[in-house]
């Protein structure tokens, strides 16, 4: 659980972030600002697949030989 709630606590620190930049308006953003919200867009994606294999195991899954989900 606390590997769930640190995954959890940065997803959702770059999110907060990535609202921050993207909501200004697009004259008050400067170049940095649009690398920053593309490379904050591309984290968010890879830790919501984190938080969603945590939340899988967390139901009492585990990959198999495979690497497909099985039930425990």
């Amino acid at each position: 659980m606390d590997e769930f709630k640190a995954e959890a606590k940065k997803l959702s620190d770059m999110q907060n972030e990535y609202v921050m930049i993207t909501s200004k308006k697009a004259s008050e953003m400067c170049h940095d600002d649009f690398i920053r919200a593309e490379e904050l867009n591309v984290q968010i994606k890879d830790e919501t697949k984190v938080m969603a294999a945590l939340a899988i195991q967390m139901a009492g899954y585990k990959k198999d030989a495979k690497g497909l989900w099985v039930a425990e």
